[in-house]
């Protein structure tokens, strides 16, 4: 959870940094040199069009791995409440120690559930809009060469992609079951005027 946590705080910095490389160009290249990690880093060192390919590239390595570590938690949870339930019975406390299920989840707050729709919704759709809006600017307001923009529109649609794997489609197949459910339920149930034939 703390790697997720640092992996999302990275994601923001990158995309404040395309976007100033994207809207700023002028800015990044009158910047002087940076320490980064303890080594020295001179953007005016590489062709603006380079430096934003580079941050494209680094841009989509830190979102997918932000997208695994974040699968990766969510994917323990189940996991987690299962060993509860067996084990909190057998130290003789109920349900107590049971942290990550019922226990937790008694008395949610609602500040928490705004939080879990805010990451788990929220975020991927701003973050495509603002890959799409980013994109957009660079291919028609930029004078790059078209290879770079090439390059840059790959990288930016696998970001989507991504994006789309990692939480939009868990989301459709999680809601198409829960409405196969719900049609199956009302299957079963008996209709009032079948009922009225009966009586």
């Amino acid at each position: 959870e703390a790697l997720r946590d640092r992996l999302f705080l990275w994601v923001i910095g990158l995309f404040a940094l395309l976007s100033i490389e994207i809207i700023y160009p002028t800015a990044i290249g009158g910047l002087g040199k940076l320490v980064i990690a303890g080594g020295e880093f001179d953007p005016r060192a590489l062709p603006l069009p380079a430096l934003l390919t580079c941050s494209w590239v680094l841009t989509v390595a830190i979102s997918l791995r932000y997208c695994q570590t974040a699968i990766s938690v969510n994917r323990q949870y189940p996991y987690l409440h299962s060993l509860e339930e067996i084990i909190s019975p057998q130290l003789g406390g109920g349900d107590i120690y049971q942290r990550e299920g019922k226990v937790y989840l008694r008395g949610y707050p609602l500040l928490l559930d705004v939080a879990w729709f805010a990451y788990g919704f929220l975020f991927p759709f701003v973050l495509m809009f603002a890959t799409c809006s980013l994109l957009c600017w660079e291919v028609f307001e930029l004078s790059y060469p078209l290879a770079n923009k090439v390059i840059d529109t790959i990288f930016a649609f696998a970001l989507i992609f991504f994006i789309l794997v990692y939480r939009v489609h868990p989301a459709l197949v999680s809601g198409w079951e829960k409405y196969g459910k719900w049609r199956e339920r009302r299957r079963q149930r008996p209709s009032s005027t079948t009922t009225h034939q009966k009586n």
